[in-house]
């Protein structure tokens, strides 16, 4: 092992059934150096980090992940998943393609984020960690227009008038 005096360490793993349970491990936490430390953690140090919070079910990462998803869009909030996806990749600085299985997968499993099938796109729902039902917030008036329903059938009083004219030959 090796030591350069600020706080990296590096070492190898020689013993095929350690190295599969850091790989296994990496699956929930993130990372594989996110599982060594915790694991280190939880030996050396005695620390359970999973009864450090209530939702001691998920990893750190998704944990991290649903606290920068209520900051962008609060509890209720809806993101598009493509956006959700590619802005916590960066943030959490893992590829794009591992947000879904180390993140999405186990905060909707405990009910902390919430999946909306639209007619064009997907949505997440940003819940609470502790899996309580969420009602999600209305979408901004910006993007929803009901002036043509409310016109007092102005329109189709038109539309009704035009295909009534005579066309001239």
């Amino acid at each position: 092992m090796s030591d350069d005096g600020t706080g990296m360490v590096s070492f190898r793993v020689e013993d095929p059934a350690l190295a599969a349970a850091i790989e296994e491990a990496a699956e929930s936490e993130g990372s594989k150096s996110e599982a060594v430390r915790n694991g280190l953690r939880a030996g050396l140090l005695g620390d359970d980090v999973e009864s450090e919070d209530a939702s001691d079910a998920l990893p750190s990462k998704a944990r991290d992940a649903h606290r920068k998803l209520v900051e962008w869009a609060g509890v209720g909030g809806r993101l598009e998943l493509d956006t959700a996806e590619s802005v916590l990749a960066n943030h959490l600085n893992i590829q794009k393609a591992a947000v879904r299985k180390t993140v999405l997968q186990p905060l909707k499993a405990g009910d902390a984020i919430a999946l909306h099938q639209g007619l064009h796109e997907v949505t997440l729902v940003v819940g609470r960690l502790d899996g309580s039902d969420v009602e999600a917030r209305e979408t901004p008036a910006s993007t929803t227009s009901t002036e043509a329903a409310t016109d007092g059938g102005e329109a189709r009083d038109r539309l009704d008038e035009l295909a009534s004219a005579e066309v001239e030959r």
